[in-house]
Parts: structure tokens; sequence; C-alpha cells
């Protein structure tokens, strides 16, 4: 379990890491930041093994309420502070899952297949934040840890190997509020839940520099624009 690593754990060992920022009255505002009772605002994504996702239009209402929770809670401090680099985030996915939500495979969001290399060709990185307390019978994000987990340039071989290599993988047990930071490489799954509770998470797609993204610096309704903005009128550097 994550929370039984050692005080040096690395993040550019794991590929990953937790997030455990001050919040008061946390069950209290996810409660207010939940679509859980708005069915109608989400849409099941069948490439995301059936996980129900809001609505972009929708979404982006709630752009200034995501960048604030990212920069006024210090999630943003605190990765930066474990992948010792910039965190600039450009995308946002809301996501629920329910008892119908199929797992989603062992995969990496960066990798090689053959000479491709597939995914992002900037440095990635994900970050999680969950609305309710998460294990691994309620679909938390399952990783198997970077140093023992070769990448084959072959995608189906490396999936193989990360189903036979499992057993090693680690699950970590979140509370309401805790976060995740983790590379684009780094081999991770969502397990299919054994419970018939939902599990409701926002996650950010990231990188280490603006200028990464040309096309959405231009535009001011894009996530990171938003977030920028935000993070200026913070004063934060």
């Amino acid at each position: 379990m994550l929370g039984l690593y050692p005080q040096n754990f690395k993040f550019s060992k794991f590929g990953f890491a937790k997030i455990s920022p001050e919040m008061g009255n946390k069950r209290d505002f996810f409660k207010k930041l939940s679509f859980k009772k708005n069915k109608d605002l989400l849409v099941k994504d069948k490439k995301d093994a059936g996980a129900l996702k809001v609505k972009k239009e929708n979404l982006q209402k709630n752009y200034n309420l995501y960048a604030d929770l990212l920069l006024r809670y210090g999630y943003i401090k605190i990765a930066e502070e474990l992948v010792k680099d910039k965190i600039y985030p450009y995308v946002v996915m809301h996501i629920i899952n329910d008892k119908n939500t199929k797992e989603l495979i062992w995969h990496r969001d960066q990798y090689f297949h053959g000479k491709d290399f597939i995914g992002p060709k900037f440095k990635l990185y994900k970050l999680a934040i969950y609305f309710q307390d998460t294990n691994k019978n309620n679909g938390v994000t399952g990783f198997i840890p970077k140093f023992i987990s070769p990448r084959f340039k072959n995608r189906y071989i490396d999936t193989i190997f990360a189903y036979l290599s499992s057993f090693l993988s680690i699950h970590p047990r979140l509370s309401i509020g805790e976060a995740v930071i983790f590379s684009g490489k780094v081999m991770h799954h969502r397990p299919r839940q054994k419970t018939n509770n939902f599990r409701e998470v926002i996650i950010f797609s990231c990188t280490n520099n603006p200028n990464n993204l040309p096309n959405l610096k231009n535009n001011k309704n894009e996530f990171l624009n938003i977030f920028i903005k935000s993070k200026i009128d913070n004063g934060i550097k």
C-alpha cells in the first residue's frame, strides 16, 4: 500500500506518488462539486470501459472551480515538489464509475510500438483527485512501479507482461480529497468495482511547460489558459 512506503520514496523510482493536501469540510466541498446525482449531464464512454463522463459543455462551466481547487488547496504545489518539475494542467476529465463500469486494462499513456511513439511527444503527467475514500474494491487506479516494469517496444507484449507481473502492483488507499500524480509512461489500470458504490474522480492531463501546447495557448477558453490566469490572479509563480 502507498501509505507503507518509506519516507525516502521517490517519484522518479516509482513513477507515481500520493498527494494529501490539508482541507477543511472536505465532504461538503466534494459533495457540492459532485455530478453523481446529475446523470443527465453524463455520457457513457465505451472507449473508457463504459465510464460515465461529464459532458464537455458542463465540464467547461466548472473550469474556474477546478483551477481554484488545484491552486487553493496546494495540489499543484505538492505535485511539483514530488516530481521536481513544473505542472501545467491542460485537459480535464470528470469521471464517475458505477457497478456496470468494466476494468480499464493495464496500459501506458505514452509508449513505443515498434518505431512509433504513441501518445503526447512531450512530458506527460496525470493528476487524479478522488471524491471519496477509494481503494481497489471501488476502482482506485493501480500501478506497476516503474522500476519493476520494463517497457517493451510492442504494446501487446508490454500488456501481457503487465498482467503477468500484476501481483506486484500497488493499489493505494486514498481518503476523500487525496490524489495521485503519475507519469504517462508508468503502467496503470482501473480495476472493476467490487462494490455498489460510485467512484468519482477528476483527472487532469498535465505537462511541464505551456509552450508544449501551442494550439491551446492561444484559446482563452481552454483549461490551460483558465489555469494560468487563475495562477496569476492568486499571485502564484
